[in-house]
């Protein structure tokens, strides 16, 4: 059999499996209410990979159907904690069997409006976004044109459902962990930025020592670019007029550039500093020793929003959700007990090892 350079029709697959049109079309729209023997299914199969056929997707939209196609916007591809998001997200949705397109905005506005007006006249179903800085207008833009939208690590207090960590909470468990460990000349370093989400990891963080007697102005708090070069920087500055006994680190990619930095001093971790991350990357297992780190649920939040926007999209839920997921501890070795009760445990086991010496 020979294929034909027309656009194929879901009659032409009928007449070369030889069977109905209502049938070809159960079969491709994979319509459960009629059964379809499996041999029957086979020929349609195979007719349509000869003619080379593709739906006519805008046909499909202008008639009312879903595309089953979802639109993904983050603002950094280089950021793992984003490629996790987009991975829980599409997992979750092609489970549905929905498809993503995944974009990215370079954390430009400009480009995001940009994105969001094709993908808005392509008419997919829906959105999954972390919007950029200056994005309110992009989400306004989603809004008025009707298309349902789920916002990612964003927490928006107009009616638009939204997934995100609890980020004040989580770095205020982070705070809590390094006071019990011991640790009083603690150095924050953090990512300038105006989003809400960073802005609440510091609250939390701060709030949290404060809540434990530990004041502001005690905290050796500082904050550059996310770029790994600006971390090294940074924390040399640090440890040029400062002696923690702990780096907590509020974004990876800084994180990488204080990692380096204290290798170039050949500072011991944890024996000479102590270091914690917020975020868990993939090279935070591959350090000797590995670095004790929050871990954030970022594939939840993607598979989450995923859900939450695929029930409306089929009716199912229509009430608005705002959902807060929590981070949790991933203990490691990278964090020091500085804690007195820590201590009298050590001196003890010390003096026991030299009577049994």
């Amino acid at each position: 059999m020979k294929s034909t350079n027309k656009r194929a029709t879901i009659r032409d697959i009928a007449q070369l499996a030889k069977t109905s049109v209502a049938t070809v079309s159960w079969v491709i729209n994979g319509d459960s209410r009629k059964y379809v023997s499996d041999e029957l299914k086979e020929r349609v199969q195979q007719a349509a990979k000869i003619l080379n056929y593709h739906p006519n997707l805008l046909a499909q939209r202008l008639k009312g159907k879903s595309r089953k196609l979802l639109a993904i916007i983050i603002p950094q591809f280089e950021n793992i904690f984003f490629n996790r998001i987009v991975i829980g997200a599409e997992k979750y949705a092609n489970s549905r069997g929905y498809k993503l397109l995944i974009c990215t905005t370079d954390d430009d506005f400009r480009k995001e409006a940009e994105i969001i007006n094709q993908l808005i006249a392509n008419w997919v179903d829906g959105f999954l976004i972390t919007p950029t800085l200056e994005g309110k207008k992009s989400v306004d833009a989603i809004v008025q044109s009707g298309v349902p939208l789920v916002l990612m690590e964003c927490v928006s207090k107009a009616d638009i459902d939204c997934v995100a960590v609890d980020n004040f909470n989580t770095a205020s468990l982070a705070a809590e962990f390094l006071f019990q460990r011991g640790h009083r000349q603690i150095a924050y370093i953090g990512w300038d930025t105006g989003f809400e989400s960073i802005l609440n990891r510091s609250k939390g963080f701060i709030q949290g020592l404060n809540e434990l007697g530990i004041p502001r102005e005690e905290i050796i708090f500082m904050k550059c670019l996310r770029s790994a070069e600006a971390g090294y920087i940074i924390t040399n500055e640090i440890l040029n007029n400062h002696k923690p006994t702990v780096f907590f680190i509020d974004q990876n990619n800084i994180a990488e550039g204080v990692v380096r930095a204290l290798r170039e001093r050949k500072l011991n971790i944890p024996g000479d500093i102590s270091l914690l991350l917020y975020g868990d990357p993939s090279w935070a297992r591959l350090n000797v020793p590995e670095f004790t780190a929050m871990n954030l649920p970022d594939f939840d939040i993607g598979a989450e929003a995923a859900r939450i926007l695929i029930d409306k999209l089929e009716g199912r839920d229509t009430a608005i959700q705002k959902i807060l997921l929590s981070g949790h501890l991933a203990i490691r070795d990278s964090v020091i007990n500085h804690s007195p009760a820590n201590i009298v445990e050590d001196k003890i086991g010390e003096i026991v090892n030299n009577i049994e010496a």
